[in-house]
C-alpha cells in the first residue's frame, strides 16, 4: 500500500533524461588533462581540431574521422618531404668524391694523402647526420614517453570507470614498470650500441691495415638484439597482464549487476540500467581516448621516423651513385653508415609501436571487459 502511494506521488514528477552527447561531454569534462597539455603546449598537433578535450569528444560523437586514404596521403607528403629536404645530404657526399676522382684522373696520379683528405671531408658530414639523427631519436623518444605519461592516468581512469577496477589496479605497476624500463633501456643501451656501430663503422674505412668490420657487425647485432629483447618483454607483460584483468573484471561485474538486478526489489533492474548506459558513454570516452592518443603518438613520431629514413635511403642512393667513379672503399663505407640510419629509423619505430600496443591493449581490455558483463 505505501509503495503504491509513492507511485502515486511520483507520477506527476517530469522524467529527466541525459542524452548520449551531454553524457559524453560530462565525461570529457570530468578528465584532468592538465599533465598532457602541459606537453601539448610545446607541439600541439591537434591545434587544427580545437584543442585535445575537443577531439575527445568529437571522435566519440563519431563528427571526425579518418579514412586510410587520409592516412596513405599524409604519410606520403611528409615523407617526400623529408626526402626533398635531405636532397643537400646527397650532394654534400657526392661533392668531394666527385672532385678526387677527377683530380686523380686529371693528373694520373693516386695520392695516400688525397684520399684521406676525402675520406676525412666524407667522416666529417657522416659525423653531424649521426649526431643530427641521434638527437632526433632521442627528442622522440622522449616526447612520445612524456605524452604517454599524461595519457597513461587518463586511460586507466576510464578503464575504472567501465567497470575495469581490477584491470587498472594490475595493469598500473607493471605496465608503467614495463614501459619506463624499456624506453630508459633503449636510450641508454640500445641507442649508444647504434652510435658505436657508426662510429667503428668509419674507422673500419680509415685504412688497409685497419680491420674491424666484426667488431661494427658485433655491436649492431647487439643493438638489434637489445631492442627485439625489449620489445618482446614488453608484448608479454602487456599480453599476461591483459588477459588476467579482463577475466577478474568480467566475472567481477557481472555478480554485482546480478546482485543489483535480484536483490534490490522493484528498481534493481532500472538501476542496473542506468549503471550500463553511464558506462557506455565512459567506454566510448575511452575509445575516443585511446584513438586520440593513437594519433599523437603517430604524428609525434612521423616527422622524426620520416627524416630518419629519407636519409638511410639517399645514402644508399649516394653509395650506388659514387661507386662507379669513386673507390670501392668509399662507397662501401657510406652504405655501411646506411645501415647505421636505418638502425635508429628501427629503434624509433619500436618505441613509437610500444606505445601503440600499449593504448591498444587497454582499449582491448575495456572492451572485453563490457563484452564478459
Amino acid at each position: 500500500m505505501k509503495l503504491l502511494l509513492v507511485l502515486i506521488l511520483l507520477l506527476p514528477l517530469p522524467a529527466c533524461g541525459e542524452s548520449l552527447t551531454e553524457s559524453i561531454a560530462q565525461v570529457v569534462d570530468g578528465l584532468d588533462v592538465a599533465a598532457l597539455e602541459s606537453v601539448l603546449q610545446q607541439e600541439d598537433p591537434l591545434a587544427a581540431t580545437g584543442g585535445f578535450s575537443a577531439t575527445v569528444a568529437a571522435i566519440a560523437r563519431g563528427e571526425l574521422t579518418l579514412s586510410f586514404d587520409q592516412v596513405m596521403s599524409l604519410v606520403s607528403n611528409q615523407f617526400f618531404a623529408a626526402a626533398k629536404a635531405s636532397l643537400w645530404r646527397l650532394t654534400r657526399l657526392m661533392a668531394p668524391t666527385l672532385l678526387w676522382s677527377l683530380l686523380r684522373r686529371l693528373t694520373g696520379k693516386d695520392s695516400d694523402a688525397g684520399k684521406t683528405v676525402c675520406y676525412l671531408i666524407v667522416c666529417v658530414f657522416l659525423t653531424q647526420d649521426l649526431t643530427e639523427h641521434t638527437a632526433l631519436c632521442t627528442a622522440s623518444m622522449e616526447k612520445i614517453s612524456s605524452g604517454m605519461q599524461g595519457l597513461f592516468p587518463l586511460l586507466l581512469t576510464l578503464m575504472a570507470a567501465v567497470g575495469g577496477s581490477a584491470g587498472s589496479t594490475l595493469m598500473q605497476p607493471a605496465v608503467v614498470a614495463a614501459a619506463g624500463s624499456m624506453t630508459a633501456f633503449i636510450r641508454h643501451v640500445t641507442l649508444p650500441l647504434a652510435t658505436m656501430t657508426a662510429v667503428i663503422t668509419m674507422l673500419c674505412h680509415l685504412g688497409e691495415g685497419i680491420r674491424l668490420t666484426r667488431l661494427a657487425d658485433l655491436f649492431h647485432q647487439a643493438a638489434t638484439w637489445t631492442l627485439g629483447l625489449c620489445f618482446t618483454a614488453f608484448i608479454g607483460v602487456l599480453a599476461t597482464r591483459g588477459v588476467t584483468a579482463a577475466a577478474v573484471d568480467g566475472v567481477t561485474i557481472r555478480t554485482a549487476k546480478y546482485a543489483m538486478d535480484n536483490l534490490i526489489p522493484v528498481v534493481g533492474g532500472l538501476f542496473a540500467d542506468t549503471v550500463d548506459t553511464l558506462v557506455g558513454s565512459s567506454m566510448l570516452v575511452q575509445s575516443a581516448l585511446g584513438v586520440t592518443g593513437l594519433i599523437l603518438i603517430v604524428a609525434w613520431a612521423m616527422a622524426p621516423l620520416c627524416q630518419t629514413l629519407a636519409a638511410a635511403l639517399l645514402y644508399k642512393l649516394a653509395a650506388a651513385l659514387m661507386q662507379p667513379v669513386a673507390d670501392g672503399w668509399l662507397a662501401r663505407c657510406i652504405h655501411d653508415f646506411s645501415r647505421v640510419l636505418m638502425l635508429l629509423f628501427i629503434i624509433q619505430l619500436c618505441t613509437a609501436a610500444m606505445f601503440l600496443l600499449l593504448i591498444a591493449q587497454l582499449i582491448a581490455v575495456s572492451g572485453m571487459t563490457m563484452m564478459l558483463r
